[in-house]
């Protein structure tokens, strides 16, 4: 289960599955409680699609107090809808986090904020409860197609010796089956995927199909071992909800971006 939370007029949403462990915090944010004007009103936190910087920083500094860490402890990279992975380790030194590219992130080291940025892609964050390592994972269809969920499975197996009975995950707010109409080239992308048939079912136009992204990277978690009471979905389509949340595919390339993000927890 999900429940929305609020502090003052800053809302969002957390994830029963990830809350129960007290060495990290985790949240999906809403566009509700920034200082950004309409297009981006209001908590948007991308300056890429035309908002002022300034709007951006500070609605970045509103999500950081709100969880007591600083905004230089947010991990935004540019995002570029693929599968690569950037390791951020104890034993790093940590790059500079303005030149990432990439679209997932996964880190053993306390106070670093592992953050997506979405509006319709899918936000998808893991915890490996006994091992204290965390995943944030941005999910478009050319990332799910390519398995980005169930590699980041994998990243904990092979760097961090997880166990995948031992992970826990969350499927975040993403535009739903209800509104994500894709076309057949989609649809090839998703051909050697077993059980495509459950989130991929024919549209009402010739040639086209409704595409459920979350679904798809749950059917890839479970495949790569998690188990399937372990893993929690929003259940949240960002197309119907415009009201709390940004979407790409119902107000095009002008408008924001909410932030997604997971934590472990300084002593």
């Amino acid at each position: 289960m999900f429940h929305f939370r609020t502090q003052g007029a800053f809302t969002y949403l957390q994830s029963e599955a990830l809350g129960r462990f007290d060495f990290m915090t985790h949240a999906f944010c809403t566009r509700l409680g920034g200082t950004s004007p309409a297009p981006f009103a209001s908590l948007n936190v991308s300056v890429r699609r035309g908002d002022r910087p300034e709007n951006v920083q500070r609605n970045r500094e509103i999500i950081a107090q709100s969880f007591g860490f600083t905004p230089d402890r947010l991990v935004l990279a540019h995002q570029i809808h693929g599968d690569d992975f950037h390791i951020l380790t104890d034993q790093d030194s940590l790059p500079l986090y303005s030149i990432l590219e990439g679209d997932g992130f996964i880190t053993d080291r306390p106070g670093v904020v592992l953050c997506v940025k979405t509006a319709d892609c899918v936000p998808v964050l893991l915890a490996d409860r006994k091992k204290k390592v965390v995943a944030a994972v941005h999910a478009g269809w050319r990332g799910t197609a390519l398995g980005i969920a169930g590699k980041a499975v994998r990243i904990f197996r092979e760097r961090f010796a997880s166990v995948p009975e031992d992970l826990w995950a969350a499927i975040g707010p993403a535009i739903g089956p209800c509104c994500y109409e894709v076309d057949d080239k989609v649809r090839r992308e998703f051909e050697n995927h077993s059980g495509i048939e459950k989130p991929l079912k024919p549209a009402g136009k010739k040639g086209h199909w409704m595409l459920d992204l979350a679904l798809a990277n749950r059917l890839q978690l479970e495949a790569a071992g998690v188990p399937v009471d372990q893993i929690g979905t929003a259940g949240v389509c960002t197309s119907c909800r415009r009201d709390a949340f940004f979407s790409h595919r119902k107000d095009g390339e002008t408008t924001g971006r909410q932030l997604n993000f997971i934590m472990i927890r300084e002593d």
